[in-house]
């Protein structure tokens, strides 16, 4: 049994290694931490659940090839590449970017897992409190590692380029301009540039992963044992439930598999809590809307949250997360309060992000202890207005 936050990441990391969602490094770490919680939890239990795992990251191939075709079609029609590339976009914009998976059902299913350790309260039943971090690790960004701010500036124009190439054509063909060899078609032509940062997203590494997301794995179980005592719940009226989540990385598949199967309970008195990279305490922040997924997440959770934050000596920030998701959307989209905790700056790429960097010497132990008496703290306030 880890003692500390720091201990539980590096017997992970030492026994695992880096974790791949669906593989078997994943599976095996999951196992190992469902015998964690089984020191503190009345039950545990491991659900495993397929899906198109790599449909997410695989399709960026697939949306640039159709880019390149759809930019030398005007050479024979610009209605054809106007249409190509209009359904190029479409596809783009909800399967990747907004998280709709429109085209899973062309990819193999692959099987990952989802762990729950629940602790009962004390006395009645009244809300249950959901503790979430992800397991998984993802395949290392290789323009990030390289290039770091500028490789993330490379994808954004890169997608920019697949989303409003339809927009050029368009206006092409109601101002009946040849679209072939035009201003306007060098311009995305030369955006081929970082569209290749796309299809080449991913390199052969897979990182260990320790901040993303490990750390929230380690904040989120620390904070469940500073509500235990002696083996017994300090909770009156809160089922607490430690949930570690599969295939995060891969488009949220984890926390997607799990509001679909406990879909009925929890549209009941339900709260998350998800904890996700957390590395720097000062620039630790609440967030309270994730851009791609549109995703508002529950005030009273902000609130509350933010009331731990102060408690412990710690400044409120709340933020938003501009590019990618946490699990907490996942929730909210669907009506459950949710919330999550960064631990990065939201408005630069941190070197460990997604890269071979995110290492164990990054974390910081008190930097975990204090977030998980910061969440513990939230919880115990909750219980109390169950009262």
């Amino acid at each position: 049994m880890a003692n500390t936050p720091l201990e539980l990441v590096e017997s992970i990391i030492l026994q695992f290694g880096p974790r791949r969602a669906g593989s078997e490094a994943e599976k095996n770490a999951q196992h190992h931490y469902s015998q964690e919680l089984n020191e503190m939890c009345n039950t545990v239990e491991t659900e495993p659940f397929s899906d198109a795992l790599r449909a997410k990251f695989a399709s960026l191939k697939i949306f640039c090839a159709v880019y390149y075709v759809a930019l030398v079609l005007p050479y024979w029609s610009t209605t054809y590449a106007l249409v190509l590339s209009s359904v190029n976009s479409v596809l783009f914009l909800f399967h990747f970017v907004f998280y709709k998976d429109w085209l899973d059902i062309f990819y193999p299913r692959i099987t990952s897992h989802n762990v729950t350790g629940t602790i009962e309260p004390s006395g009645e039943v009244k809300q249950t409190i959901i503790l979430s971090g992800h397991m998984d690790s993802t395949p290392e960004f290789l323009w990030w590692y390289y290039f770091r701010d500028w490789g993330v500036r490379m994808m954004i124009l890169g997608s920019v380029a697949i989303a409003v190439l339809p927009l050029f054509y368009a206006g092409v063909e109601l101002f009946s301009y040849n679209a072939w060899l035009s201003p306007g078609w060098f311009v995305f032509a030369f955006a081929t540039v970082f569209t290749l940062s796309l299809f080449f997203v991913h390199g052969s590494t897979v990182v260990d992963g320790a901040q993303d997301n490990l750390s929230g794995i380690a904040v989120s179980y620390f904070a469940a044992r500073n509500l235990v005592e002696d083996g017994k719940p300090k909770l009156k009226n809160t089922r607490l439930k430690v949930v570690s989540f599969g295939s995060e990385e891969t488009g949220l598949k984890g926390s997607k598999a799990y509001e679909k199967k406990h879909r009925e309970e929890l549209n009941g008195n339900t709260r998350i809590i998800n904890v996700d990279g957390i590395l720097d305490i000062n620039v630790m922040h609440i967030v309270d809307f994730e851009m791609f997924l549109f995703a508002r997440h529950d005030q009273y959770l902000v609130d509350i949250l933010g009331k731990a934050f102060e408690s412990n000596g710690l400044q409120k920030k709340t933020g938003t997360i501009p590019v990618g998701a946490t699990d907490a959307s996942s929730f909210t989209r669907k009506g459950i309060p949710a919330v999550s905790i960064v631990g990065l700056d939201m408005n630069k790429l941190h070197p460990t992000y997604h890269t071979r960097r995110d290492t164990i010497e990054h974390l910081n132990n008190d930097t975990l202890t204090k977030m998980a008496k910061v969440i513990a703290d939230a919880v115990v306030m909750m219980d109390r207005e169950q009262k």
